[in-house]
């Protein structure tokens, strides 16, 4: 049974940039613990702001990332999304991406603000109708 975790962005996290390091803190663990990931973005801007990220939120972290498929960590703007991947990260999207990648486990954000809280509770309750088993966690600041 595929899985989705939900990360929840603490209000305190208030610039983009500082939500932006805590999404690569979780790209980071997910890279660690399973060797690959491709990221789901909603723009052109979005993934150059996670390429640019991945290299400076942390200064001992290497990932292997960029944009296309020749990487670990794989970060797409466009669609046709992956057929099928490990795990999917999505960054910034509004809406489920259509079709869904056939994934082990799906990796999505709650940001703190209103409109984008409730499109997150949106993505949660498909998930959940559409028979994932589903985890929230708390991000620390």
């Amino acid at each position: 049974m595929p899985a989705a975790s939900f990360y929840d962005l603490p209000a305190t996290l208030l610039t983009p940039q500082e939500q932006m390091r805590a999404i690569c803190r979780v790209i980071n663990k997910v890279w660690q613990v399973v060797g690959e990931v491709d990221i789901l973005c909603a723009d052109l801007a979005t993934a150059q702001s996670v390429d640019d990220m991945l290299w400076t939120f942390q200064a001992d972290a290497f990932i292997p990332h960029g944009l296309g498929a020749k990487y670990y960590v794989r970060i797409h703007y466009q669609q046709p999304w992956p057929d099928a991947c490990v795990v999917a990260v999505l960054c910034a999207l509004q809406n489920l991406p259509e079709p869904l990648p056939a994934c082990e486990r799906l990796v999505d954000f709650i940001p703190a603000e209103s409109n984008a809280r409730d499109l997150a509770r949106e993505r949660y309750k498909t998930l959940k109708n559409i028979g994932y088993t589903l985890q929230v966690h708390t991000l620390e600041a």
